[in-house]
């Protein structure tokens, strides 16, 4: 059982004492592998995970193999939002984007805790509506934004999400995010490099401008933090 230091991830930070306390005996701290698949899509999930200092990829699968990333979850969210409406299989497959920490409750328990807890349901329902405004805000902006442009939001959104500058990264998972050709990232890589807004090598990025970076990304990054900002905060 965890003390009540609400263990880094926002949501659980919003939770009220009592109903932290109860959902704190069946939470186990995990450090998955960097890509290790944490939810396969179509099948009954056994865990919920809410991110600490790791963040997960949500990736919709196509008939032919080919994946693009449907949400990425950090320290503001949570993997699991779908046992609202139970019984419900995951849509998606989950991975590790960044390794680090991640704080997972078994599925039942989890039921378990939103039937005690009006206050989780409130905040799973306004996080439902922030992945619906945040789809709809990445469609926009695959649809008119750059890939510098998108790179740099991705980014910026990523190192919020892990609670740091540096972390491991390979071009073809971040082609696979942003769903474009792998030599579209190394030459938009190479371009943030020289202009000295990130550090890219062996697998290793480290974001060395951060406010450069920000002029640089499309509005996005600014629209979808604000966007959660207003709609998480209970009355």
């Amino acid at each position: 059982m965890f003390a009540l230091n609400r263990l880094g991830n926002q949501i659980l930070e919003r939770l009220p004492e009592a109903d932290h306390q109860r959902m704190s005996a069946h939470m186990e701290r995990v450090t998955p592998a960097l890509g290790e698949v944490v939810a396969h899509p179509g099948t009954a999930p056994q865990w919920v995970y809410f991110p600490v200092s790791g963040v997960l990829s949500s990736m919709i699968v196509l008939e032919d193999g080919s994946t693009v990333e449907a949400t990425t979850i950090g320290n503001e969210g949570m993997d699991g939002i779908y046992l609202l409406a139970s019984p419900l299989a995951n849509p998606y497959r989950v991975n590790v984007q960044v390794r680090g920490e991640l704080i997972r409750v078994k599925a039942a328990a989890f039921r378990d805790a939103l039937g005690h807890s009006p206050a989780l349901s409130q905040l799973l329902t306004r996080y439902a509506l922030v992945l619906i405004q945040r789809g709809a805000q990445n469609a926009a902006c695959i649809q008119h934004h750059t890939i510098e442009e998108r790179m740099c939001r991705w980014l910026l959104e990523t190192a919020q999400r892990a609670g740091s500058d540096s972390f491991n990264l390979t071009q073809e998972f971040l082609s696979d995010m942003l769903g474009v050709r792998r030599q579209s990232v190394n030459l938009t890589a190479r371009l943030l490099q020289k202009a000295g807004l990130i550090d890219y090598r062996r697998g290793e990025l480290t974001i060395l401008d951060r406010d450069g970076l920000e002029e640089s990304s499309c509005e996005c990054f600014r629209v979808t933090r604000g966007i959660y900002e207003r709609s998480m905060n209970l009355p």
